[in-house]
């Protein structure tokens, strides 16, 4: 054990990003947290001719016993020291620890053993060589051919055939219509079907629109191709082990977004796993590998963040927590802001990366 102020501590490192803290509290300490938990149960006892919080000490240890003021010292007394003991033994713990008394009695120092997660140390690879090697990779210069046009132009022909149907049967509360993707039934491909589709003056504004619209997509999706390289090789040259906390948050995370898009669609969950023949243990079982790699990729871009000292920007992090809160007034302004600080960080980081030059 290593005795230091208050305390004598011994660290057991786990496996999966866990720590076993097992320790001592001096004696006098107990005896101060024990009159501290007479005082706290005093305020809960009845008893006639008392007022609450005055009933003497003997009366109480008779009423709850000793041990059970002892417990309530003990959980006091922890409640208060623990975060000084992180703090003390300078361990970035994330969650809430489990833990348990290993011996207790007045004159004695107080024994406990504290499981808990810890954020892992990371040595980060070359960021910025990784980043700028796989930058001076050029792309193709995006192009919208002829065919992509016109199946786009076939989409919104078979779509506005669709609405013109129910608009003229209005009282159908049913798809049992004509096959509206036959040609026939198809609106004429010209000005006025341009000019209905999208306020086009001409057929050839509108394919140009299109042309315009596929070469931004194509570009989007390059930068988010190149995006994920990146982050591929920063996983892969990236040796620190993931703590099994933070993979079941990512592996929740997937789980409540499954949930609520499938109600919005009207459905129920317990529908969908009937119907795909798996249990929520199989999904989330499915989704460990690409949870876990997340959460490494969220721990890295932290680092990152921390040694580049990124900042989100003040004003944009205090609108988009505003926006949340008055979108969804139920949510904890604590989880908004650590969700928008997250997402802000994230893209300082990816602006860095994807600024690097090889």
């Amino acid at each position: 054990f290593e005795t230091m102020s208050q305390y004598k501590i011994k660290i057991n490192k786990l496996p999966k990003g866990e720590v076993e803290i097992e320790g001592e509290i001096e004696s006098s300490l107990l005896l101060e947290a024990r009159k501290k938990a007479i005082k706290k149960i005093s305020e809960t006892v009845e008893m006639d001719g008392f007022r609450k919080g005055n009933v003497p000490e003997k009366i109480i240890l008779d009423k709850v016993g000793e041990g059970a003021i002892m417990e309530e010292a003990a959980e006091i007394l922890l409640q208060e020291h623990y975060p000084l003991i992180i703090k003390e033994i300078d361990l970035d713990t994330i969650g809430r620890p489990s833990i348990s008394i290993t011996k207790i009695a007045l004159g004695n120092p107080l024994q406990f053993k504290i499981k808990t997660s810890v954020l892992p140390e990371i040595k980060l690879p070359d960021y910025k060589k990784i980043a700028a090697d796989i930058n001076a990779k050029k792309d193709e210069e995006p192009t919208a051919t002829e065919k992509e046009v016109d199946e786009i132009l076939l989409q919104i022909r078979k779509n506005k055939a669709h609405f013109d149907w129910h608009q003229a049967n209005k009282d159908a509360d049913h798809h049992d219509h004509p096959e509206l993707d036959k040609e026939e039934n198809l609106p004429a491909l010209d000005d006025n079907f341009a000019k209905e589709a999208g306020k086009f003056e001409t057929l050839a504004e509108m394919k140009e629109k299109i042309k315009e619209n596929i070469i931004t997509d194509k570009k989007l999706k390059a930068v988010e191709k190149k995006r994920a390289l990146i982050m591929e090789a920063l996983v892969k040259e990236s040796d620190f082990e993931v703590p099994d906390i933070l993979i079941d948050s990512e592996v929740s995370k997937y789980m409540a977004q499954m949930q609520d898009e499938i109600e919005r669609a009207g459905g129920k969950f317990a529908d969908y796993l009937s119907h795909i023949k798996k249990t929520e243990d199989d999904l989330k079982k499915e989704w460990r590998d690409p949870s876990e790699k997340k959460a490494k990729i969220q721990l890295i871009f932290n680092k990152i963040a921390e040694t580049e000292k990124l900042e989100p920007n003040k004003e944009v992090l205090e609108n988009e927590v505003k926006q949340i809160l008055e979108h969804y007034p139920s949510s904890s302004e604590e989880n908004a802001r650590i969700y928008v600080e997250t997402v802000l960080l994230n893209s300082e980081v990816l602006k860095l990366l994807e600024s690097q030059k090889a």
